[in-house]
């Protein structure tokens, strides 16, 4: 791999976690099952302080997912003991159905616990929804 090319890929892999969903993908595409991953770790982790970012949702999700759920979806992630962040993600299952597309990503943490994430995504790359499928403990 040539040196300027190893180097964007990079800077590529180290963005995916910060930069928003709108970057990732152009619009009118299907996000990558790495920039999923990317994308739900950083959820989680914007979720469990409760500071979301509303860019990346479609207008429909945006409306239905309050400022009260936040809150209380937080409350939940901090009083579970999932303070910590993950320290991976893995994209399980891929599906489409109509003009969505959905990825089961599986979040690993720490002390082994695991979550399960259930995201959707229009045909521009917004998110539809999130929904936290499961959670195990050790």
């Amino acid at each position: 791999m040539k040196p300027l090319l190893a180097t964007k890929f990079a800077v590529a892999i180290v963005g995916i976690i910060m930069t928003p969903l709108a970057t990732l993908c152009a619009p009118s595409s299907t996000p990558t099952a790495k920039s999923v991953e990317g994308l739900a770790l950083q959820w989680f982790e914007r979720m469990r302080t409760g500071q979301i970012d509303r860019t990346q949702l479609a207008a429909a999700y945006s409306a239905q997912l309050t400022e009260d759920a936040v809150k209380k979806m937080s409350a939940y992630l901090n009083d579970y003991k999932y303070g910590a962040s993950p320290i991976g993600a893995q994209v399980l299952q891929t599906r489409a159905i109509g003009a969505q597309t959905f990825y089961d990503v599986k979040l690993s943490f720490p002390r082994g616990d695991a979550a399960s994430l259930l995201i959707g995504f229009n045909s521009e790359g917004q998110i539809t929804g999130i929904v936290l499928t499961g959670m195990a403990g050790d």
